[in-house]
């Protein structure tokens, strides 16, 4: 069953310099259970999406095509009936966790505030904030739950937003670089309590991150994004094994075990898209074609697609 199918997606910010084209006609769903990966370089647009599904970008952004969850368009949901989704059927894990919590509210509070509004006494649901900071790896949890949020590390507060995102048991959980700033066992930590997302109750996950190494592990497909649209997309084996895309195989040649092998240039700035691949200027297969023509994402049902005029040419 189809949980979200987000179709043709175009998110523009207005500024003074012109407009910018954060995301443009971004396609994808996402199945019952399942691990969809949003991976790219800083400023692909990966973060724009995930908040365009939860509503949460400035009014001044501009939105065009449909978002819809469980058959409901959200896009055109009235404020109070997405007030109500989130949190319980579609929660986030926020990339910039200090902007998302309470300073002056203890951290056991914050996630027992949840139970609380269920129904749950007091007492039980401070109990049950307790179990989910063991949950994330922050011990000991009576200690933590007590302090507020600037008595944590960066990395303890990303962990704190994360318990909070699943105290709900949501369908839909959408984690924005859940794992930023984290140590090797906290990341560790992390991963693991993402993992068991799609076990719990057939919750699906959405994974925003550049961290290649936690895609690979967690996701059942991967949505590579470039200048804001998706170049390639298809199952996380396939992607991490046989990447098609020039820029997909430059991102793999960048992990350590590959020899961490940089990617020169930069992307094209989103007030000025090229007209034709917007990858053709740090790309050392392309063409004519490629500066003319902007290739199609041509999409299989198996197998996903690509972006692009010559693929797998490296």
């Amino acid at each position: 069953m189809t949980l979200l199918s987000v179709q043709n997606l175009n998110v523009r910010f207005p500024t003074g310099e012109g407009t910018v084209h954060a995301s443009r006609d971004v396609s994808f769903s996402m199945k019952s259970g399942e691990v969809l990966g949003l991976v790219g370089e800083t400023g692909s647009g990966k973060s724009v999406i995930g908040q365009a599904i939860i509503r949460l970008l400035p009014t001044s952004a501009s939105i065009t095509g449909t978002i819809a969850f469980n058959g409901q368009e959200l896009t055109t949901l009235q404020d109070d009936a997405m007030h109500a989704l989130r949190g319980r059927s579609i929660s986030l894990v926020p990339q910039n966790p200090s902007g998302s919590l309470d300073p002056l509210v203890r951290n056991g509070s914050q996630i027992g505030e949840i139970f609380i509004e269920r129904g749950m006494e007091k007492k039980t649901a401070w109990e049950k904030a307790c179990d989910l900071l063991v949950t994330v790896g922050l011990i000991p949890s009576d200690q933590i739950a007590k302090e507020y949020p600037h008595q944590l590390s960066g990395g303890m507060r990303q962990r704190l937003t994360t318990s909070i995102a699943i105290a709900e048991n949501s369908h839909l959980i959408i984690a924005d670089e859940p794992t930023k700033g984290l140590d090797y066992q906290a990341r560790e930590t992390t991963a693991r309590v993402l993992s068991g997302i799609k076990t719990r109750d057939n919750a699906s996950l959405l994974l925003i991150t550049h961290d290649l190494y936690l895609a690979e592990h967690l996701c059942d497909w991967i949505a590579v994004l470039y200048a804001g649209e998706i170049v390639e997309v298809g199952p996380a084996t396939q992607i991490f094994a046989r990447p098609r895309h020039p820029y997909t195989q430059a991102l793999m040649r960048a992990i350590p075990k590959n020899g961490l092998v940089p990617l020169e240039g930069q992307s094209p700035s989103l007030m000025a898209i090229p007209e034709g691949c917007c990858f053709a200027d740090r790309c050392s297969c392309h063409s004519e074609v490629c500066k003319m023509i902007h290739p199609d994402l041509n999409q299989e049902p198996l197998i996903g697609g690509v972006r692009c005029h010559h693929p797998s040419c490296s």
